[in-house]
């Protein structure tokens, strides 16, 4: 008995380190932009061990990571839906889970852009549910206050025919504001300054509230950082654009 005892540690702990190396080896590529490779390394982990919740909102990360790289909807399609896939499973795995309740929000949210205006506003409930589940379990994490800001924005941003839609599909409309963008948006900076995504976010809720001078601040410290990715690169190119034309 005691021999199967120590057998099973030992296996046990081999299974934990194995996991511990694998999960370095996804974020060391995911911060280092190979997506590709993080993603081969999650999948094939994954096939024999799915209950892993750690891998399976990384999986999550990635495929919204690869589709946040291109303008392309087809590219969209192709990751969001799978990586909206991975974060359900992590979340009914483990619904304290901070990132993978983000994971979720964030793929619903871009699920129902997908899947056009109704399918939008009925999602945007899960993504303000679900954030604020994640802030609740992680105040510390900048995605989550980013997230909030981009979901305040959007609702403040819907259209008369929008507005319309959202009346009809529930009786009490999401509520949202860009003066509480800019409030996440400054959370979000707060958290992690080197983001550039924060900033142009925040000059362009302040360019909505007609403070254009705190929104040239905003995209003009966006400028300040070197980007580091293609989305980064697509966002510095929208805040030059739009720097000249004010």
């Amino acid at each position: 008995m005691k021999s199967f005892q120590l057998i099973f540690v030992v296996l046990f702990s081999l299974l934990i380190a194995n996991n511990s190396n694998l999960i370095n080896q996804m974020d060391e590529h995911s911060d280092n932009y190979r997506y590709m490779n993080a993603l081969e390394i999650g999948q094939s982990w994954i096939k024999n061990n799915t209950n892993d919740v750690e891998v399976l909102w990384r999986l999550a990360q990635i495929h919204f990571d690869i589709a946040d790289q291109s303008e392309d909807p087809a590219v969209h399609k192709e990751h969001f839906y799978p990586g909206l896939g991975y974060a359900k499973k992590a979340l009914d795995l483990n619904s304290k889970s901070a990132r993978a309740n983000h994971w979720y929000a964030v793929l619903i949210g871009k699920i129902g852009i997908i899947e056009g205006t109704e399918q939008k506003i009925i999602n945007s409930y899960d993504v303000k549910k679900y954030s604020e589940i994640a802030i609740s379990l992680d105040p510390d994490y900048d995605g989550t206050y980013h997230l909030m800001g981009r979901w305040h924005f959007n609702i403040a941003d819907l259209s008369w025919i929008e507005r319309s839609i959202a009346s009809w599909v529930y009786a009490t409309p999401p509520d949202g504001t860009f003066e509480e963008a800019v409030q996440f948006f400054e959370k979000a900076i707060k958290a992690k300054n080197d983001e550039i995504r924060h900033y142009v976010w925040l000059g362009n809720s302040y360019y909505e509230l007609s403070d254009y001078k705190n929104a040239e601040k905003a995209w003009r410290d966006a400028l300040k950082i070197a980007p580091k990715s293609e989305s980064d690169k697509i966002l510095i190119n929208q805040a030059k654009e739009t720097l000249a034309d004010l």
